[in-house]
């Protein structure tokens, strides 16, 4: 994939559209294009920032849709309007169509990136029910035994050592399953609120991405909204880890841009 590809292939990209073998060879290409990963950041700023405008107005097509319907009543009734009329009504019928496609095409352009990984959902389904409603689990509190766990799972007891070098300790570990697959469930604090952090070998084939939000340490942050919680993902060539947290859409973004820079 050259630069010429990247630029092209950008939009798919960011909101999570491109086929699973694309989208692992453009993140291969990023790794070693320092102006592809600013063109990529740049237009992810841009949908960010679009997205944000979009979703401050409020639009509602119920008026407009009724009244194309009762023009085309009209019409279907066979109504002789006079000559003026009928022009005023066909060119009211023609922009509050065009008015109409326009809402219609706001709606879709939200929905970009919507159809995400059933990985994402799964992961703020299971941080709400095992972390936010604390729902029984059998849960290893020991440090020792979750690192003996970790590298049953093939992932080096490093990387939980090196996420939990900054402002967070790690609370308690165990192996859940998302999308089918089995993750390693870690959960830490700041001392104040707790997040999910799920871990595993990172696939061959790399895995399906949500929608891209930035590039940091050279690697795409992904992140998807449920209501109150939040996930963001981060993949290495090594590792795939999945962020869940009840806090906020910064919030998360904030723990994916200290586990892009740690692992």
């Amino acid at each position: 994939m050259n630069c010429r590809d990247i630029t092209r292939l950008a939009p798919l990209y960011i909101t999570g559209e491109l086929e699973v073998e694309r989208a692992a060879e453009f993140d291969a290409h990023l790794r070693t294009c320092s102006s592809c990963i600013e063109e990529v950041e740049r237009q992810a700023r841009a949908d960010a920032r679009l997205r944000e405008v979009i979703l401050a107005q409020e639009y509602d097509a119920t008026e407009v849709d009724r009244r194309v319907r009762g023009l085309i009543a009209a019409e279907a009734k066979g109504h002789q309007l006079p000559r003026f009329e009928r022009g005023w009504r066909r060119w009211t019928a023609v922009v509050a169509g065009f008015a109409a496609a326009l809402v219609l095409l706001l709606v879709a352009y939200l929905s970009l990136g919507a159809h995400f990984p059933r990985v994402y959902a799964d992961a703020a389904t299971d941080h709400r029910l095992e972390v936010v409603e604390h729902q029984p689990r059998h849960w290893l509190t020991d440090p020792e035994q979750i690192a003996l766990l970790a590298e049953e799972q093939a992932i080096a007891p490093a990387v939980l050592d090196r996420i939990a070098s900054g402002n967070y300790r790690l609370v308690r570990g165990k192996l859940c399953y998302l999308d089918r697959r089995i993750f390693l469930h870690l959960v830490f604090s700041d001392g104040t609120r707790e997040f999910s952090l799920y871990l595993r070998p990172r696939d061959a084939k790399g895995w399906p991405s949500g929608p891209v939000r930035e590039i940091a340490n050279r690697r795409p942050l992904c992140t998807v909204d449920f209501d109150t919680n939040h996930v963001a993902s981060v993949e290495t060539p090594e590792i795939l880890a999945f962020l869940a947290t009840d806090q906020s859409a910064d919030a998360v973004l904030t723990l994916a841009r200290f586990v892009a820079a740690v692992l």
